[in-house]
């Protein structure tokens, strides 16, 4: 786990159907002003709509036993999913992923270029996913541009730049020195960085289901693609939740998710629990104009936390303000694990 105690359970908020509206009793207050306020307590009714951005660690793919052909259908999975529901997300990327032994994958750099040929952005997640807490600075800044010489010569060759970084595991460093450092590092080399205001443990859910695959275990697949959507619904709760509670409002989220084959798999039910929660889908530019995103970045630890959750322990918040977030059923961490024998 990642995460700094954030712990179980969230509500959805109760929401009136317009037709409900119109079927209430006699209001003591006038009709206009009851239906005001129905609409200022009422999620849904009378808002903007609810924005997220999508974005994948690990590419071209993050899979239990996978072989080059089954990263190419993790990611034609994923572009096919994104296309269909016309979807702008970034994939991060682990070059040391395009590699056979020391040898550059000519199959596996086909699986970048396809995600540019589809129309999505792609991202620095580090060569080898280094733990910044861990390794010396030097020898992650090194990381971070060897991390990069396919994925900006396929940028180039598109016409287009590599703009962003994203932290593998969200660590950003045990003191502000290091932590600063990093960043005008990154800012030398032309680099933003990617927040995160949706975590989530969906790589748990996803190693769960490479085990179930692996096996050839249907009904546990189906069992745990479905927990799934239930778990990440419920998680979004949760962040909306505590962007309220922090900021006032809702912000545009920047959703956390993984190359995976679970992701590829589940895409139309997870997108379907999304639409219904009210949300469209933006470019993590549009998500990152919002002020909130110009908010300090103060925290350093060991722990890969949220930019929400960052801003609040900035404010001050403690304990409770973190309280709520959902938890795993224990047959998806039992199949966790369990990976197969052969």
């Amino acid at each position: 786990m990642r995460k700094l105690g954030r712990p179980s359970g969230s509500a959805t908020p109760l929401v009136f159907p317009v037709r409900t509206l119109f079927r209430l009793p006699a209001p003591t207050l006038p009709a206009a002003a009851l239906i005001i306020l129905l609409l200022i307590a009422t999620p849904g009714l009378g808002q903007a709509p609810r924005r997220v951005a999508f974005t994948y660690d690990d590419l071209p793919a993050n899979i239990f036993r996978g072989d080059v052909s089954a990263m190419r259908e993790v990611t034609d999975g994923l572009l096919a999913g994104l296309r269909r529901h016309r979807i702008p997300a970034i994939g991060f990327v682990n070059e040391s992923k395009l590699f056979d032994d020391e040898t550059l994958d000519e199959e596996r750099v086909a699986l970048l270029r396809a995600w540019l040929e589809g129309g999505q952005e792609l991202g620095n997640h580090s060569f080898s996913h280094p733990d910044i807490n861990t390794t010396p600075l030097e020898e992650y800044q090194a990381d971070v541009l060897e991390g990069e010489r396919v994925t900006r010569a396929l940028l180039a060759d598109a016409g287009r730049e590599l703009r962003y970084f994203r932290h593998p595991m969200l660590h950003t460093g045990l003191d502000l020195e290091t932590k600063s450092a990093f960043e005008r590092f990154l800012g030398e080399h032309g680099y933003r960085i990617a927040p995160v205001t949706i975590d989530n443990q969906e790589w748990i859910f996803a190693r769960a289901y490479d085990h179930a695959h692996v096996r050839g275990d249907v009904d546990l697949k189906q069992r745990i693609a479905t927990e799934y959507v239930v778990y990440m619904d419920s998680i979004f709760g949760y962040y909306e939740q505590q962007s309220r509670a922090l900021l006032g409002y809702e912000l545009p989220q920047v959703l956390l998710l993984h190359a995976n084959r679970l992701n590829a798999d589940a895409m139309d039910a997870l997108v379907s629990a999304i639409r219904a929660r009210g949300y469209d889908f933006v470019t993590l530019d549009e998500a990152l104009e919002d002020e909130a995103y110009r908010l300090p970045d103060e925290y350093v630890g060991r722990a890969g936390i949220t930019w929400l959750h960052r801003w609040a322990l900035a404010r001050g918040e403690r304990g409770e303000f973190f309280a709520g977030e959902p938890d795993i059923p224990a047959f998806v961490r039992e199949a966790y694990d369990s990976p197969p024998d052969r």
